[in-house]
């Protein structure tokens, strides 16, 4: 199962995390991992190349965002990318976890 988790404080997005496999299919044929996947990697690009200010760590299978200063470029970046995961979701409640939590 894919699990991605949103922590925000004071309506900001402070974090991102996405891990797992949904095992929806065998490997190389797994379109749930691949939508995921291809958001992912997104964010991350853009956050980069868009001078973010926000630490990514990826690893073999998670990816983490945290966000060090408030910027509006950032926050943008983050809600696509939920509103996003959250579509993905919908049509594949089975094979992701997904929940949103105030810190």
């Amino acid at each position: 199962m894919i699990h991605i988790s949103l922590s925000m404080h004071e309506g900001k997005i402070k974090d991102l995390n996405i891990s797992g496999h949904s095992g929806s299919a065998d490997k190389g044929q797994d379109l749930v991992c691949a939508a995921v996947s291809a958001i992912a990697f997104g964010m991350c690009n853009a956050l980069d190349q868009m001078g973010s200010d926000a630490s990514i760590a990826v690893k073999s299978n998670s990816i983490a965002v945290q966000v060090n200063t408030a910027e509006e470029k950032t926050e943008t970046i983050l809600e696509t990318v939920w509103i996003q995961m959250k579509t993905v979701y919908e049509s594949n409640q089975k094979y992701i976890d997904i929940k949103q939590m105030e810190v």
